[in-house]
């Protein structure tokens, strides 16, 4: 059985494959522990409005010092 401790570090997983069912491990933990269930469900909801936040525009000098970096990792 996983611990709650397990449980968040697993996290990212289980919101970036949703809809998909958690493995039966993290599923049975959660059946079993209500704080888990919370956590999760407010991890989900903060990922859903975050999501929803209008988008910021990049200043194009940052975006010339963006460019510049990922040629130099690339070469």
């Amino acid at each position: 059985m996983i611990t709650c401790r397990d449980l968040v570090e697993q996290l990212f997983d289980l919101t970036d494959r949703l809809p998909s069912e958690p493995s039966p491990p993290v599923a049975q933990h959660l059946h079993g522990c209500s704080s888990c269930r919370a956590y999760l469900q407010s991890y989900r909801l903060t990922i859903t409005m975050s999501r929803r936040l209008p988008r910021a525009t990049l200043p194009p000098s940052l975006a010339e010092r963006l460019r510049v970096i990922l040629n130099e990792v690339e070469a």
